[in-house]
């Protein structure tokens, strides 16, 4: 694998946001580089004027978009004198594409994990209403992304977006998939229980799991829709829904209360990896059919506990899933409560999809995608070199 000689600085997300999967994410990519004998620095924006008001998104925006970048440019000046060699900057979100102006004659690299921000300010979602601040930011954002000299994307289906909105960048970018970033295996029922027993689980009923918040291309509703289905399929009703998440929001109560399905359903609010890797061991199906996603995590989390998958086949999720997975359309409330019977009714076609999910995960390695950056590095070293000459 080849090595950039170059110092190499990773932006980090602005830690008050608790964009806790792109947090991971770049620490991730911190600590895989540092492996390799990669000179780099993570840096992220100082959480100041943010913690007078944690709930006050403006002074956030002060912290990530006005203080920060003065902060940012005194630091690079530094790491660069300190290793007498310009360094590179690798921003991990493209939502801090703004700070992309900071990388002035350095070397920049963004990582782009979705457009579906951009996208929904675009009015490209249909009955997605995006407030006139938001269309701001994301106009901000989007105007930003093609100052970056390379740009990867964790998908194709991402790439393809970017090409669409920014026809600019067609010969900027790469996909490097998502390194699996978590260690997750099956346990044995009885520690997995024993980490779960404070959600107070209906442990002898049929447990479906999960794994999202309330953000609409999440489709909560839609899974609600799809579990009520499924019980109008199912004889027994000692089936229960488990959301790992937040509480319901109003419009999901009320379709709960309206189908009389409320008392098979339990959120589990904030739960830690542990506890989710357990939740994912104990579950007879994983349900995810999104509306779209960028790269997908959750299915992967659960293949990897051999958890059989029902999904979407939107957004990325037919690249990541293949057919490790029985797939339908986001809202074909029918097609996934038939894959959910079928999943519980058919012991070979679960086995065969714990087989191929637990293939299939092993696709996304950490060490793919750290030989996949320094070789995006290594180029735009060259880069440098041919514009000196």
């Amino acid at each position: 694998m080849r090595i950039p000689t170059s110092p190499v600085v990773l932006i980090g997300n602005y830690l008050a946001d608790r964009q806790f999967s792109m947090q991971l994410y770049s620490r991730m990519l911190e600590q895989n580089l540092k492996a390799a004998d990669v000179n780099v620095t993570h840096i992220t924006p100082s959480v100041s004027l943010g913690r007078l008001n944690p709930k006050n998104k403006w002074l956030g925006y002060i912290d990530k978009l006005l203080l920060f970048p003065l902060q940012l440019k005194n630091r690079l000046n530094s790491i660069d004198s300190i290793n007498k060699k310009v360094c590179i900057l690798h921003v991990c979100d493209h939502s801090n594409s703004p700070l992309l102006k900071v990388a002035k004659g350095r070397k920049s690299l963004l990582t782009c994990h979705d457009l579906i921000a951009i996208r929904a300010a675009l009015g490209e979602f249909q009955g997605e209403q995006i407030k006139w601040s938001g269309k701001i930011l994301q106009n901000h954002i989007r105007k930003a992304i093609p100052q970056a000299t390379r740009i990867a994307c964790v998908s194709s289906t991402t790439e393809q977006d970017l090409h669409r909105i920014h026809p600019s960048t067609r010969n900027m970018t790469k996909v490097v998939h998502n390194g699996f970033n978590s260690n997750y295996k099956r346990q044995s029922r009885e520690k997995a229980e024993e980490k779960v027993k404070h959600l107070d689980l209906p442990i002898t009923a049929k447990l479906i799991l999960h794994v999202g918040n309330n953000a609409w291309y999440k489709n909560r509703l839609g899974v609600l829709k799809i579990f009520n289905a499924f019980l109008g399929l199912h004889n027994n009703r000692n089936v229960c829904l488990i959301l790992a998440g937040p509480e319901l929001d109003k419009t999901q109560i009320d379709f709960a209360r309206t189908h009389r399905i409320e008392k098979n359903i339990q959120c589990t609010g904030s739960i830690n990896s542990e506890q989710l890797e357990a939740l994912y061991s104990i579950a007879d199906v994983f349900l995810f059919p999104s509306r779209h996603e960028g790269f997908g995590w959750p299915p992967l989390e659960a293949q990897s506990t051999e958890c059989p998958v029902v999904a979407s086949h939107n957004g990325s999720l037919a690249e990541t899933l293949g057919d490790s997975g029985l797939t339908a359309n986001w809202n074909d409330t029918v097609t996934h409560s038939k894959n959910i019977q079928r999943v519980l009714s058919d012991s070979k076609l679960r086995n065969s999809l714990v087989s191929k999910g637990l293939l299939n995960a092993n696709r996304f390695s950490s060490g793919a995608m750290t030989k996949a950056f320094c070789q995006i590095y290594c180029e735009m070293e060259e880069l440098n070199t041919t514009k000196t000459r």
